[in-house]
């Protein structure tokens, strides 16, 4: 896997492999028998009916568990994260590995830790749900619609990251007893992170149109509140770019594109979640590691405040105006995962989600550390 250069310039030599901070599942089978086991689903109907393409040509890919018990009808759905590719050289590389390319993915994969535990105690909400981990090969956030091709070093690059989304949407509908879903939460980490903010109220419309109406539906992204900042890493610029590359003016958030302008701002999610409708609890830090190197591009202590500082003011502006959402904003300095690691109060990320969820958190919506940078004690 590689990274484009500006990252490789700010992260340190032992994360290069890591992209945006998530850390890639192991390609590696397991075992049938291995209660984690989750079951690899190639989304080759999807590919010959409407060229839902990973970026070098091959088809979108999943991997399902089935839930038991009291589980059986409810879901927990993954969206990978790892990462943008920000110019056609970024891209090219990128199709050559497994954020661009389904052709090395085992049939099988075990997972068995933070989101996807089967321990009640670690994940209280979800341990027996249906879960799904659905592979990142598109570059861009499953947002991409370009019925275009691009040829780079005699290479052929396709931009289909929608439809990908959409074919896997279909076929958990049709196969995989989506359609009887009685919950379902929507997610994903870092690029899946920013995925399911752009997705949410599409996931939500068309599990309540194609399966039940009365499903609950909702979203969890965790770090993928990336702001839209021009910094020395030139973030804006590169996912602006991104944009328009893949065409995903048509593959974002509907209302977002009809509402703001220019309509690139609709890849970033501070002005995406202004118009989600369904309810949605971000898990996200206040200082996120990932975005201080390479969105703020900087170690001084008062810039890394400040952008705290104006994340959290568009939390409440942007997310928490709207009453069906919460959020989850610790203080500590770090990207991604660490689900049951952080506290806000005596809640931790999976205790208070699922006391958001189940309405059972006496009207509270917002767990807010709200400490400042350095916080060494927030990571505990």
């Amino acid at each position: 896997m590689v990274l484009c250069t500006r990252l490789l310039a700010l992260l340190p030599a032992a994360l290069a492999v890591l992209h945006d901070g998530s850390t890639p599942v192991p390609n590696v089978e397991a075992p049938l028998n291995d209660p984690a086991t989750m079951i690899g689903i190639k989304l080759t109907d999807a590919l010959t009916q409407d060229d839902a393409k990973c970026l070098d040509g091959t088809p979108g890919f999943y991997y399902f568990r089935a839930g038991t018990g009291d589980g059986a009808d409810k879901w927990y759905i993954h969206q990978e994260g790892g990462g943008w590719c920000e110019s056609l050289d970024d891209c090219l590389a990128r199709s050559k590995g497994n954020l661009g390319s389904s052709s090395a993915y085992t049939s099988t994969v075990s997972m068995d830790t933070g989101y996807f535990s089967l321990d009640p105690a670690i994940n209280p909400l979800m341990y027996n749900w249906n879960s799904v981990f659905f592979k990142y090969c598109d570059g861009n956030s499953f947002s991409g619609s370009n019925s275009s091709t691009t040829i780079v070093s005699g290479s052929t690059l396709h931009w289909r990251g929608k439809h990908i989304l959409n074919g896997g949407i279909s076929d958990m509908l049709a196969h995989r007893g989506l359609d009887k879903a009685t919950d379902v939460v929507v997610s994903g980490c870092s690029a899946g992170g920013l995925a399911t903010f752009l997705h949410c109220d599409h996931w939500a419309d068309r599990i309540k149109a194609e399966g039940s109406a009365s499903a609950n539906v909702v979203c969890m992204p965790d770090s993928g509140m990336f702001l839209d900042h021009e910094g020395p890493p030139k973030y804006h610029s590169g996912m602006t770019w991104a944009f328009w590359q893949q065409n995903s003016s048509s593959g974002v958030n509907d209302a977002c594109i009809a509402t703001e302008q220019p309509v690139s701002n609709c890849m970033f999610a501070e002005h995406t979640m202004k118009h989600i409708r369904t309810p949605t609890f971000p898990l996200q830090s206040e200082f996120d590691s990932w975005q201080t190197a390479n969105d703020l591009g900087s170690t001084d202590v008062g810039l890394i405040n400040q952008y705290g500082a104006n994340l959290t003011r568009l939390v409440h502006t942007n997310l928490l105006n709207q009453p069906q959402h919460g959020i989850f904003l610790d203080s500590c300095h770090h990207h991604c995962g660490g689900w049951g690691a952080y506290h806000v109060g005596n809640d931790t990320q999976p205790t208070a989600m699922m006391k958001w969820y189940e309405h059972s958190a006496g009207g509270e919506r917002a767990w807010i550390q709200g400490l400042p940078y350095p916080c060494d004690s927030c990571c505990h």
